[in-house]
C-alpha cells in the first residue's frame, strides 16, 4: 500500500511503472494451477467508486460528501448503484468495506472509502493502492489486544507482562481470537512475540474469554464500552492500528484509465476545502469606526455582545479584525 498526494501523478506520471493486471488463480483436484486473466481496467469507460453499503460509516461517508457538495444520488435504496451529479462519468457503487477494496485490487473500482483497518487487513500492504487521504476524521477506532479483568489476568497491565506470562509455551500457546487474521500475526511478528496463536470465533468476539474459546481477543475499539461490559481490559503496548476513514485508489486506474485522474484530483480539493474549513467562522459586520483598535473597543464594551468576550480576548479581537471587510455606515452606532 502507497501514501501519495494525487498531485504527484500529475507532475510526475513517470514515476510509477505499470503492473501486469492481475489474474484470478484456481487450483484443480490433480493440482495443477489454472490463471484466468481478469478483465482489463480499460474495457469500461465510466469511473466508479466504492461507499460502504451499511451502518454508521455509510451514513457518516454520505454526510461528509453532501457537506463538500457531492451529495450521492440514488434513485432507488435497494441497488447498489448511484450517482454524484456534480462528477460526470461517475458510479457510485455500495459494497461491503472489505470488497470495496478487494475490488480495487481487481480493477473493477477505481476509488473508494473505507476505514484504515479495512485497508490494511485486506489490502496487505499491495503497492496497487494509492493513500490518497488518510484522514477523513469519522470513523475513529482502534485495533487492540484486550483480556479479561480478572483470573490470570488480574494483575496484568501491558503487551510484554501478558506474553512473558509463563503459562505460554509451545505447545500451549496465548489464545487471541480475531477477525483479523493478517494485521494480528503480522502485529505479533514485528514484536519478535513467541507463543501466540490466532484464530477466528463466530459472533461477538468479546464473549470469546469467558467461553474458554480464546484467551484474549484483538478487535477494534472505539468508545470501550463494549469490552467494559464484558469484563475486558486493553493493555499497555497492546494498539496495533489506529484507524479512521481514508479514500483510496488504484494506481492501474489513475495510470491508465481516462478522467480517473482528474475526478480523484475533485474529489480530494473538495475534501480538504471542507476538512480545513471544520471549525472555522466568517464575521461580518458594518460598524463605525477609524480604526480596528476602536472598533475592537466598542464591541467588547457592549453588554449585549459580552459572549465574545467569553472567546475572544481583545488582543485577539484586534489581530483578527484587520481582515474583516468594514463598512462604514451611518446607520449602525455602537
Amino acid at each position: 500500500m502507497v501514501s501519495i498526494q494525487a498531485l504527484l501523478f500529475q507532475t510526475h506520471p513517470s514515476f510509477f511503472s505499470i503492473p501486469s493486471l492481475p489474474s484470478y488463480i484456481s487450483l484443480k483436484p490433480n493440482n495443477t494451477v489454472t490463471c484466468y486473466a481478469s478483465p482489463g481496467i480499460t474495457d469500461r469507460t465510466e469511473i466508479r467508486l466504492g461507499l460502504p453499503s451499511k451502518g454508521r460509516m455509510a451514513s457518516e461517508t454520505l454526510e461528509l460528501l453532501k457537506d463538500c457538495q457531492l451529495s450521492v444520488r440514488q434513485v432507488n435504496p435497494r441497488q447498489y448503484v448511484a450517482e454524484i451529479p456534480q462528477l460526470s462519468n461517475l458510479e457510485v457503487w455500495f459494497q461491503r468495506p472489505k470488497d470495496i477494496v478487494r475490488k480495487l485490487l481487481t480493477g473493477d473500482l477505481d476509488l473508494g472509502i473505507v476505514g484504515l483497518d479495512t485497508l490494511s487487513e485486506y489490502g496487505q500492504g499491495n503497492e496497487d493502492l494509492i493513500l490518497v487521504h488518510d484522514a477523513l476524521e469519522y470513523g475513529d477506532c482502534h485495533l487492540s489486544i484486550a483480556i479479561p479483568k480478572y483470573g490470570i489476568f488480574e494483575n496484568i497491565n501491558s503487551l510484554s507482562e501478558l506474553t512473558q506470562m509463563p503459562q505460554w509455551t509451545k505447545d500451549k500457546p496465548l489464545r487471541v481470537a480475531t477477525g483479523f487474521t493478517y494485521l494480528g500475526p503480522k502485529f505479533v511478528k514485528e514484536k519478535g512475540l513467541e507463543h501466540v496463536t490466532f484464530s477466528t470465533a463466530d459472533g461477538a468476539l468479546e464473549a470469546a474469554p469467558a467461553m474458554g474459546i480464546a484467551d484474549a481477543i484483538l478487535d477494534l475499539v472505539s468508545s470501550g464500552t463494549t469490552l467494559r461490559e464484558n469484563n475486558l481490559k486493553e493493555i499497555e503496548g497492546g494498539i496495533v492500528l489506529e484507524s479512521q476513514a481514508v479514500l483510496v485508489a488504484s494506481k492501474k486506474s489513475l495510470i491508465q484509465r481516462e478522467g480517473v485522474l482528474d475526478t480523484t484530483h475533485e474529489i480530494l480539493e473538495r475534501l480538504e476545502a471542507h476538512l480545513r474549513a471544520v471549525g472555522q467562522f466568517t464575521v461580518t459586520a458594518n460598524m463605525r469606526g477609524s480604526s480596528a483598535e476602536e472598533v475592537a473597543e466598542r464591541i467588547l464594551s457592549q453588554p449585549s455582545l459580552s459572549g465574545l468576550q467569553a472567546s475572544v480576548q481583545k488582543e485577539s479581537l484586534n489581530n483578527f479584525l484587520p481582515s474583516l471587510s468594514r463598512t462604514y455606515t451611518d446607520h449602525i452606532s455602537l
